[in-house]
């Protein structure tokens, strides 16, 4: 993976953790958020084309958290 692929990835996810943290806060950790995006984001692990890998990782961890709130 290109180094500023990587680099723009992982820029993402990082924002991805704060807004997510922001928008679930009255129900999840911090932490509980986080671990919910490096799980998700592991799903996509050797995968080649990178492109959209933010966007699914935000539809998944949002899933997931929204799941164990019900």
């Amino acid at each position: 993976m290109d180094i500023d692929v990587a680099g723009r990835e992982h820029l993402a996810v990082d924002e991805l953790k704060a807004r997510l943290a922001g928008a679930f806060a009255r129900s999840h950790s911090a932490e509980r958020v986080r671990s919910a995006v490096v799980a998700a984001h592991h799903r996509f692990d050797g995968r080649p084309i990178r492109d959209f890998v933010p966007i699914f990782v935000e539809r998944i961890a949002r899933a997931d958290l929204r799941r164990s709130v019900s």
